[in-house]
């Protein structure tokens, strides 16, 4: 399509934007639905954080902690070795399982 033919289209057609020309729908046009937008979103925040995540976790909870302090990093078993507890945030490697497997040198 020819630059004419382009531009006589656009004045037939002037609510229609047109591609090529940066920042063509004016900010009249984009900020009010942008900022609707973000009240859109911030509204169904706080509905979810509201009425939607009632539930909280045991694992949040003052007792949950405290019992996992009493048992430390290392859980006993009753018919196996015992075994290293959250070993991605004590970094422990994925070959040593037990306080057994670690040697002192």
């Amino acid at each position: 399509m020819s630059r004419a033919q382009l531009e006589r289209w656009a004045a037939e057609h002037p609510t229609a934007t047109r591609t090529g020309r940066f920042m063509e729908p004016g900010l009249g046009y984009m900020l009010p639905r942008v900022g609707a937008a973000f009240v859109v979103a911030g509204a169904l925040w706080w509905f979810n954080s509201q009425f939607g995540q009632s539930y909280r976790p045991e694992t949040l909870s003052p007792e949950f902690v405290a019992e996992a302090k009493k048992i430390g990093e290392v859980a006993t078993r009753v018919n196996g070795p015992p075994v290293y507890l959250n070993p991605f945030v004590n970094k422990i490697p994925g070959s040593i399982r037990g306080p057994e497997d670690v040697k002192d040198n």
